[in-house]
């Protein structure tokens, strides 16, 4: 009989595919045939900079998770109810300092992205921390392991991102594209507080204690730098690729990277069922490593698979795409990109893991690597003048390796302790 685990991990895992038609076809389809050529490559850049502008939020949004799922652990419902509505509090007050700080800075970023209808910068800002805000009501249900819930509002939040995408692009494309990004967090808020009215109506126990205060708060702040520090990385990254870069170049790599970012279909999933179980598992004095193992080793072998695939097959997966035939000199990368956001996303499990279970020590050699990593490509550019896409690409490839042999070492060592200790 298949688990729980396994069970929940599938039911979303297929919900969310029937919204990956939305997806693939805003991605490989609505972008390349609306949006112009030469703003092709800015819609990864100022997607990550609006996203990285809302970062207090999402780190709220996990930090809240990490605790709902240790008080649902133990059943304590009452105190979920007290911990969400203070939390609802918070967002909303939040909600207006970080659009202020984004309405001075996006401006001049979209001119630096060189985007020639700036009036999507609005859509821009509200996709990515609307994007942001959802998680604080989608991951209570998370934490409830309450899947069939979180399965229902992704497909309809997918069918409503379509439509809207559908109806806008053809008039103002890259202005149509946010507005379907931020209709999908939306319906993700509307959706949550619909399926949560039966937990906000039980009597709510005490919880906004001092102690629970300064224990979010060491959290929020330990979050806030374990997200804050790879958003950084991916900024510049694709800042580089779109400033140091010829158009075409950012263009070409947008059009191939969409077949290595399929990934994250199967990975999000993935995390969300994994977070609760690993919290629960960290509150019981058990090893959180074997769910880590068991999602990194169905990402690896899908992104192998896919690899290969890409090799033999990109360039007439590649020609599917509107005007792709004009890119067809990036495919080499694709097989590359699979492999590099696989990697990464090994990592990314682990580190998850460790958060559930309150325990950051990772961060000594996260924060390090990505540091040196962020000198290294700067300096770089500062004094060499110019980038190529493949040494990009060399680079990318050095440090999501790096990063998956970090995390093995790591699981490996805390999985030996747990056991010699029990």
């Amino acid at each position: 009989m298949v688990d729980g685990f396994a069970r929940h991990a599938i039911l979303l895992f297929l919900a969310m595919r029937i919204g990956d038609f939305v997806n693939v076809a805003a991605g490989m389809w609505f972008v390349p045939k609306y949006v112009k050529p030469e703003d092709i490559g800015a819609v990864l850049p100022i997607t990550s900079f609006a996203t990285f502008l809302s970062l207090p939020v999402f780190a709220f949004a996990m930090t809240v998770m990490k605790e709902a799922a240790c008080l649902a652990a133990t059943g304590e419902r009452g105190r979920i109810k007290s911990l969400l509505c203070g939390v609802f509090v918070v967002v909303a007050a939040t909600t207006v300092a970080v659009l202020g700080v984004t309405a001075v800075l996006m401006p001049c970023f979209l001119e630096l992205m060189r985007v020639s209808d700036c009036s999507a910068g609005f859509l821009v800002v509200a996709a990515a921390f609307l994007g942001c805000v959802a998680p604080v009501y989608t991951d209570a249900l998370q934490s409830l392991k309450r899947f069939r819930s979180l399965a229902a509002i992704e497909v309809g939040g997918s069918v409503v991102r379509f439509l809207v995408m559908l109806a806008v692009m053809p008039v103002r494309a890259l202005a149509g594209y946010f507005a379907g990004q931020a209709a999908l967090p939306v319906f993700r808020i509307a959706g949550s507080v619909f399926m949560l009215r039966r937990d906000m109506s039980i009597g709510a126990e005490p919880f906004w204690d001092r102690d629970a205060v300064r224990r979010m708060t060491a959290a929020f702040g330990l979050i806030l730098v374990y997200q804050a520090i790879p958003m950084a990385s991916s900024l510049l990254e694709q800042t580089m690729i779109r400033t140091a870069l010829p158009s075409v170049d950012s263009a070409g790599y947008y059009m191939v990277s969409r077949f290595a970012d399929f990934l994250h279909y199967l990975t999000f999933p993935l995390l969300l069922v994994m977070f609760p179980y690993t919290a629960a598992a960290a509150r019981k004095g058990a090893s959180t490593c074997p769910y880590v193992a068991k999602c990194s080793a169905v990402t690896l072998a899908v992104s192998v698979l896919m690899a290969v695939v890409y090799a033999f097959f990109g360039e007439e997966l590649l020609s599917l795409m509107p005007n792709g035939e004009n890119y067809i000199a990036y495919v080499k990368y694709m097989p590359w990109l699979v492999l590099i956001n696989a990697f990464t996303a090994c990592q990314v499990f682990y580190a998850n893991a460790e958060v559930s279970a309150g325990r950051f020590g990772f961060l000594w050699w996260l924060a390090p690597l990505h540091l040196i990593y962020m000198g290294v490509l700067t300096l770089w550019l500062q004094f060499c003048g110019s980038l190529s896409l493949p040494l990009l690409i060399v680079c990318f490839a050095v440090v999501s390796v790096l990063r998956f042999l970090f995390s093995g070492i790591a699981c490996q060592n805390s999985r030996f302790l747990t056991e010699k200790k029990d």
